[in-house]
């Protein structure tokens, strides 16, 4: 009896329950519940991303919706009408089949001229190839073995999440349409309210144009052929479930697991590629719109001004969060009951450009008062407490750079001293951390800032709003805080000697008047007195 394990209805997809325990379940009790589960959650947060798009793919295919009226009826359901849901997973539920001898989910046929690889190559973070080993531990030479619900999920992600390097059939390996740039996507209070929040205007001209009949995978008959030169996006669900890759997999066993699997390249995205509604752009004066990344040292808070302001000749803010404004203003003139405030998820990968390496991947949740969306001056004092914040930094690893340089060389700021190798001078700052020592203290306190900036408001004599009059000084507070750790746990980290106390002693008045002259603006509230 060949093996068969139908999406549907077998369980397989990860939920947490408000309770916060986690079940299983197929696409269709997800769906019909989605109003009583908290979220999808999975130890990848790649797979989670992957997920959440396939279930929109499955909503706009059913419910649209073509205007904001028919969005404003859906939201004021509550939940999703079981009827259409019912008649499309029977009209396609062979095409849902894991392991479908000829269609196959997300999946292609055995492939003659491909090689089988152990099945956790599907895993972009974990240890395969040439990638680094991430938060799995298992290595090419030691294949796991794979339940079905677990190969579902990274099948689907593979898809999303495949870097563009190596040779392959028919041609060489092509990015994937999430591995360049971050995906922010809108948390709701439950799962159905983070689906039908992130459910966009759905027609022929957006998210993404449409050139002909906009099909997902599972419904296209024949499948498309690869082509080198770049496949045609179709539309919006077209491209939600691009397959980047072909992929086999080889299930063995009663009940069946999946130890090895093919893999080639697929369909090859166009150029210009479309600009993905849950993406933030910058625009480069060689390539145009180019999707913003990940940087190893750079936590995602810091872009959040950008993420957050509207489109100019620069920058563009994701589609999503030009909904959500649409979403407030509705909420604001009481056309639909919805809050004030939500939560935003980011999730990304990093990898290096001329390699199939993953530097890292990076998952980031914070609060979304809707105001950002809408408020000028509160996104002026937001991109203002970021800046002071990126202020802040300078003035500390440029006191602990001269530090290191007179450690190196006491005699360096005299006339005719020796002045070290700048190559030193740098090893020795970054090897204690400076920069990770001081962001570090600053990821929670952020997330408050953000809440407490958005209520902090008062009106002035013409009736505008002024934000920031509290909480920007509280701020200040804490970045002075985070900076004076930062500099003394660095200054500890420095081997104990008379020539360090010395060098730590000249530099030290030189970075509290530098915190003094940036916090001049808050003198009444922000001294600079030490805190240990």
């Amino acid at each position: 009896m060949k093996p068969s394990f139908n999406l549907i209805d077998k369980s397989w997809v990860p939920c947490l329950m408000p309770d916060q325990t986690k079940v299983d379940l197929g696409l269709k009790e997800v769906l019909l519940r989605s109003h009583e589960i908290r979220e999808i959650i999975h130890t990848s947060p790649l797979v989670v991303t992957a997920l959440y798009r396939l279930l929109l793919t499955i909503l706009h295919r059913n419910f649209g919706p073509a205007t904001v009226n028919d969005w404003k009826n859906l939201w004021r359901r509550g939940k999703w009408d079981r009827r259409p849901l019912e008649d499309y997973f029977f009209k396609w539920h062979e095409h849902f089949d894991l392991f479908h001898p000829e269609r196959p989910f997300y999946q292609v046929p055995p492939m003659a001229d491909a090689k089988t690889h152990p099945v956790q190559i599907l895993a972009i973070e974990a240890a395969s190839g040439n990638n680094p080993t991430l938060f799995d531990h298992n290595y090419s030479n030691q294949p796991q073995t794979f339940s079905p619900s677990q190969a579902a999920c990274y099948v689907i992600a593979r898809q999303s999440f495949s870097i563009g390097f190596g040779k392959s059939k028919p041609f060489y390996f092509q990015d994937s349409s999430l591995i360049r740039g971050y995906s922010v996507f809108i948390m709701g209070k439950n799962l159905w309210e983070t689906l039908a929040l992130n459910l966009q205007i759905y027609n022929s001209e957006r998210p993404i144009p449409q050139l002909n009949e906009d099909l997902p995978l599972w419904e296209q008959d024949p499948l498309p052929e690869p082509n080198k030169n770049g496949t045609p996006i179709q539309g919006y669900l077209h491209y939600l479930t691009w397959p980047s890759r072909r992929i086999h997999l080889f299930p063995s066993g009663n009940p069946p697991v999946v130890q090895f699997c093919q893999i080639q390249q697929y369909l090859k995205l166009p150029d210009p590629q479309p600009l993905d509604p849950f993406k933030c752009y910058r625009k480069d004066e060689k390539e145009g719109w180019t999707p913003i990344g990940l940087r190893p040292e750079k936590a995602l808070w810091r872009d959040s001004h950008t993420l957050f302001q509207e489109a100019d000749q620069s920058s563009s803010r994701p589609e999503i969060l030009n909904w959500i404004a649409r979403i407030e203003r509705l909420q604001r003139f009481g056309e639909i009951k919805a809050h004030k405030s939500y939560q935003f998820n980011i999730t990304g990968i990093a990898t290096e450009r001329k390699a199939a390496n993953v530097i890292l991947w990076r998952q980031e949740r914070l609060p979304l008062p809707l105001a950002y969306l809408e408020e000028k001056g509160l996104l002026d004092k937001l991109k203002q407490a970021i800046t002071l914040a990126e202020e802040v930094e300078r003035v500390l690893l440029n006191c602990i750079w001269r530090i290191a340089k007179l450690i190196l060389s006491p005699d360096s700021e005299n006339p005719g001293g020796r002045t070290p190798d700048p190559n030193e001078v740098r090893r020795l700052q970054q090897s204690l951390r400076p920069r990770l020592l001081y962001w570090s203290k600053l990821d929670n306190p952020f997330r408050k800032f953000l809440v407490d900036l958005a209520e902090d408001w008062q009106e002035d004599e013409d009736g505008d709003l002024i934000y920031g009059q509290q909480t920007l000084p509280d701020w200040a507070r804490t970045l002075r805080q985070a900076a004076n750790h930062a500099f003394q746990e660095t200054t500890r980290g420095f081997e104990r000697s008379v020539r360090t106390l010395k060098a730590i002693a000249k530099v030290e008045a030189q970075f509290w008047l530098g915190l003094e002259t940036l916090f001049k603006p808050y003198k009444k509230e922000v001294t600079n007195e030490p805190t240990v």
